[in-house]
């Protein structure tokens, strides 16, 4: 049963205990003031019977209150010393305090499920953390260490060593933490050097501020994403490489059989067109080399302001090959490598017109801003997308005379400057639309 306390209802029974307390004082006063015939010793005997019953009613109640507020006074004691089991016995009868009792219970219940809950928490938070493969720092605001879990002692060499409680000067940890959130940096500790990214949250219990740090190393993510990295690089350059040695091979290897039989006058005409080929095979070998320098070679971005709406209508205009609709109209000021960006648009906006010029297609370039962001929409009426998702991957084309490094220049530049580009065919008729989206900056 749950008991709330009302302070009008206690009152009202207050004034009820005193109204009957009082009642025989009243009555032998008003029996007193109707007969005043009455002799003297009789008028003695009632109010003296009145006044002795008045004050043994006063008694026992006041007898019973003392009782109920000792017993609240033990249950507040009770919970201030954060025993939650003790409980005070409602007594049956009408007893206004008795509400308290029953009041103090219930709150006393209440904090020993609170507990229990608090309990069940921090033992799955304990369990949590020491199940966690990452290492987890608990920092107060006066930088004091509150809680470690063991891979974190295993990083700064403390496993059998009692830390909780010193300041994070004498762990070492002092520029690690400092760091800002999602950080990467490399750090050597006593328990491993690695490339580490680091996550912070804070929070106030007991009037002051706690900070969390979970530290992950990233070194093993990385490593694995390298070595798949050089794994399609080695392959890239081994095919490329193969297509073109193997031909030079082979060819001089002919050329070299023809001039042994046949001698330098008659096998001229042959030597001739054989040196061409290999001129031109190396020619597309250097090519292919010096493409791959250009990606590894991108410049640091210069950032200024400019306004991309003026950049873009710009480039509308350079392919004479096929109009190029202007559909945005909104002025965007952004903050950015404008040379890199508009080499980036460049390839986009050729590869839109080259796309739509076999179908005699059409092209339209639209912008408008979302919030802190720009997003450039280019749209080609075109043949299409060719079902592939290596579009982005160097050297990857589908032209005859493509170079396969255009799309992946203009990903490296959007994502230096912290955007996207995605490529996605049109849903209602044949041709592909570029989308870009940029943060504005500055």
């Amino acid at each position: 049963m749950t008991y709330t306390w009302h302070p009008d209802k206690m009152r009202r029974g207050v004034m009820t205990w005193a109204g009957v307390v009082l009642l025989p004082l009243a009555a032998s006063g008003g029996v007193l003031a109707v007969c005043d015939g009455l002799p003297l010793t009789a008028r003695a005997f009632t109010f003296l019977a009145g006044l002795v019953i008045t004050l043994v009613l006063g008694w026992l109640a006041g007898h019973r209150a003392l009782g109920t507020l000792a017993a609240i006074s033990d249950l507040l004691g009770a919970l201030r010393e954060g025993d939650f089991g003790m409980r005070g016995r409602v007594r049956p009868g009408y007893d206004p305090l008795q509400d308290l009792v029953a009041d103090v219970n219930l709150l006393s219940d209440e904090l020993r499920e609170g507990r229990r809950k608090r309990t069940e928490t921090s033992r799955f938070l304990g369990k949590t953390l020491v199940a966690l493969g990452d290492p987890v720092f608990v920092i107060d605001d006066e930088d004091t260490l509150r809680l470690i879990n063991p891979s974190a002692r295993k990083l700064i060499g403390a496993e059998r060593s009692a830390v909780i409680g010193q300041d994070v000067t004498s762990l070492g940890l002092v520029e690690v933490l400092a760091a800002p959130d999602n950080a990467v940096f490399n750090w050597g500790f006593p328990g491993g050097r690695g490339r580490w990214s680091i996550r912070r949250a804070a929070w106030h219990s007991d009037g002051r501020e706690h900070r969390l740090f979970m530290l992950r190393d990233l070194s093993v993510a990385l490593g694995e994403e390298e070595r798949r990295a050089w794994q399609r690089l080695i392959r890239v350059l081994s095919h490329e490489l193969n297509n073109s040695l193997t031909p030079i091979g082979s060819l001089a290897g002919s050329l070299s059989t023809l001039l042994a039989a046949r001698g330098v006058d008659e096998t001229r005409e042959e030597l001739q067109v054989g040196l061409e080929v290999i001129e031109r095979r190396a020619a597309s070998l250097a090519r292919f080399l010096s493409g791959y320098g250009k990606l590894a070679r991108l410049p640091p971005l210069q950032p200024r302001a400019f306004r991309l709406d003026r950049v873009l209508a710009r480039l509308a205009m350079l392919d004479r090959r096929l109009p190029v609709a202007i559909d945005g109209t909104e002025a965007v000021n952004l903050c950015g490598d404008e040379d890199q960006l508009t080499q980036a648009f460049i390839n986009l906006l050729r590869n839109a017109v080259e796309a739509a010029l076999p179908v005699s297609g059409t092209v339209r370039v639209d912008w408008r801003l979302e919030g802190r962001y720009v997003r450039v929409v280019i749209e080609d009426r075109g043949i299409g997308l060719p079902s592939s998702d290596a579009l982005f991957v160097p050297y990857f084309t589908t032209k005859p005379e493509g170079s396969g490094i255009g799309l992946s220049l203009t990903r490296m530049i959007v994502e230096a400057h912290g955007g996207t580009v995605e490529l996605s065919p049109m849903v209602d008729a044949s041709g592909a639309v570029a989308t870009v989206r940029l943060p504005l900056g500055g």
